[in-house]
């Protein structure tokens, strides 16, 4: 409170949705609302989700139904993962939420209970907390272009690492942007700025960041590129110290 809040992103149909959560929640809800009872109801729910990926790849990244269909690629795709090709297009795959073996396509069997894929009071209560923020999508430098001495950046690069998943948005996010962002971290930090980063642990990471505290931590991903969500080493990089390491 009493604080500004920036949040800036690369991918337009993220910041779209953050965008339209802000400012039209219930109508970003009601259209997710209908989309879900659609593919609740659809004779193939694996081509109903292919269908509205193509739809989704054909319209404007701020319009609310690209909005809903975004949060339906990811509580309907697989593992919770969020994709998109060397286009930009959407290639989220299928991830059946219904997770159950007793599941029929053609109705031979009872269909099963199935997970909320809306969430509408969560998506309301966030929509409640971007009130306060102010959305930006560009590259890093240019979201945080305007950040001032004493104020704090937190930042969540892609990783740069072959064994995980990172085709987030269209260009992805190589070796070089990682020293660039690295880089940039230097010169906010002659700027007075602190900042927090986090990242995969991989020497490359190590060595782009070795000269702020690194804390090494193991972490379990709900979240994944495959189905075995196994726990994985990360670090928190830092350029302040906290109360722990002696200097407040």
């Amino acid at each position: 409170r009493g604080h500004r809040v920036v949040i800036g992103d690369a991918n337009p149909r993220l910041i779209g949705t953050l965008r339209n959560l802000q400012k039209k929640p219930d109508d970003v809800v009601r259209i997710l609302a209908a989309l879900a009872t659609d593919y609740a109801d659809a004779a193939d729910p694996r081509e109903d989700f292919y269908a509205r990926r193509a739809h989704l790849n054909r319209l404007d990244p701020e319009a609310l139904e690209a909005s809903a269909l975004f949060l339906f690629m990811l509580r309907a795709g697989f593992n919770g993962t969020y994709r998109e090709g060397a286009n930009g297009d959407c290639s989220t795959a299928w991830g059946d939420p219904l997770n159950s073996k007793q599941y029929s396509i053609k109705g031979a069997a009872p269909r099963p209970w199935r997970k909320d894929l809306v969430r509408a009071e969560e998506l309301r209560a966030i929509g409640a907390l971007l009130q306060r923020a102010d959305l930006r999508l560009g590259d890093f430098e240019a979201t945080s272009a305007d950040i001032r001495r004493d104020e704090a950046l937190f930042c969540d690069p892609p990783y740069v690492d072959r064994s995980a998943f990172v085709g987030y948005s269209r260009g992805g996010f190589n070796l070089q942007d990682r020293l660039r962002l690295a880089a940039w971290l230097r010169d906010l930090d002659k700027r007075g700025v602190r900042w927090t980063l986090t990242d995969v642990a991989t020497p490359e990471s190590m060595a782009a960041h070795g000269l702020w505290a690194v804390d090494v931590v193991t972490v379990r991903r709900r979240i994944a590129g495959n189905g075995t969500r196994e726990p994985a080493c990360e670090v928190i990089v830092r350029n302040w110290q906290s109360a722990k390491d002696g200097t407040p």
